[in-house]
């Protein structure tokens, strides 16, 4: 009579009886397993992991590419404050063209037909109040 074979895997360093399903479905694991980690070695893939310790997470070193960088956010900032500073140079009238055409979104058509003022007039103004707000901005 036949004798019938034992399987066993190795787990935590100790031998496991097992049947003859779990062996091959286990083994096939591994080989799968170690099939793609020569596949990535041979394709330059690295992984974050690689620079664990015990201190750190490799992961932790993947760069934030959605959030906004803290110099762009300062820049942003330090920018939009010297603009104010500029607005606030200029005329009455001058202030009013410029809140109208960028901060209400307004066309120059849209305010020419609401003041009566040529749309040519309204844009000769915004391009001259915009010359001296880059010439302000510059100092």
């Amino acid at each position: 009579m036949a004798e019938k074979k034992e399987y066993q895997i190795k787990v935590q360093g100790q031998l496991v009886p097992v049947t003859e399903e779990v062996y091959l479905t286990y083994y096939r694991m591994k080989r799968r397993e170690l099939h793609l980690e020569e596949k990535d070695a041979a394709h330059g893939v690295f992984y974050y992991s690689a620079l664990d310790t015990e201190e750190t997470n490799g992961e932790d070193a993947i760069p934030d590419l959605i959030s906004p960088r803290v110099e762009d956010v300062i820049t942003d900032k330090l920018v939009a404050e010297k603009l104010h500073q500029c607005i606030a140079q200029l005329t009455k009238e001058e202030q009013e063209l410029i809140f109208i055409l960028f901060f209400q979104n307004k066309s120059e058509h849209q305010v020419s037909r609401e003041t009566g003022i040529a749309q040519k007039t309204i844009h000769n103004r915004k391009a001259r109040i915009l010359a001296r707000l880059k010439k302000l901005l510059e100092k």
